[in-house]
């Protein structure tokens, strides 16, 4: 029990297998990873206290183990109880997409007929879930005193696509956000004549 086993499993039947695998050595720390048909036994998985990793938005089946894949797995699973964080994995192997994620979760609840996260906990998705579901609650996750001073200021709603970070801090110290394309940006964004290079010029 001291480390967690994740298991990669996407279909109904491998979800109940793994399942079983819980029933049979309950000190084991057992972490579901993918679950695409999670929703068709999200009360078993919230009744067993499963945490599970899976991906934010996947709604087509990409092979025979997630053909019930739907948008609203997850939302599904969370109204089950189940303890879901988002992950990276084959739709969004980048972590940068992980917030766009969590705010299409959100979007979601909008369309008739659809289930998908509340704010909170499309936030709690990308942040406070993954530090529980690792074990690492204490240290990382949420804005309390005792955690690690990795925080970001957003110009907007940190879900929103269209949001860019204006301050970040990481260890509590203030990290540069200028890189060459800002500088770039910077320098040619108001041109003088005569100040640019010949091939600038017009």
């Amino acid at each position: 029990g001291a480390q967690p086993l994740f298991v990669h499993v996407e279909r109904m039947a491998d979800l109940r297998q793994t399942l079983a695998l819980k029933r049979e050595f309950p000190a084991l720390r057992l972490v579901i990873v993918g679950a695409a048909e999670g929703w068709r036994v999200a009360d078993e998985i919230a009744a067993a206290h499963v945490p599970v990793i899976a991906s934010g938005i996947t709604d087509l089946p990409g092979a025979f183990e997630t053909m019930a894949a739907t948008q609203s797995n997850i939302g599904r699973m969370v109204r089950a109880g189940v303890r879901v964080a988002i992950g990276n994995m084959f739709d969004n192997d980048q972590p940068r997409y992980a917030r766009q994620y969590a705010g299409n979760l959100v979007a979601l609840t909008r369309l008739p007929g659809a289930t998908g996260l509340s704010w909170g906990q499309a936030f709690a998705a990308v942040s406070s879930v993954p530090a529980e579901i690792m074990g690492e609650a204490a240290h990382f996750g949420s804005l309390l005193p005792g955690r690690a001073a990795d925080v970001v200021v957003w110009d907007g709603d940190p879900l929103e696509l269209g949001s860019g970070a204006l301050r970040v801090f990481i260890d509590g110290i203030e990290q540069p956000l200028d890189n060459h394309q800002t500088r770039l940006r910077d320098r040619y964004r108001h041109p003088q004549e005569g100040a640019l290079p010949k091939a600038y010029e017009w």
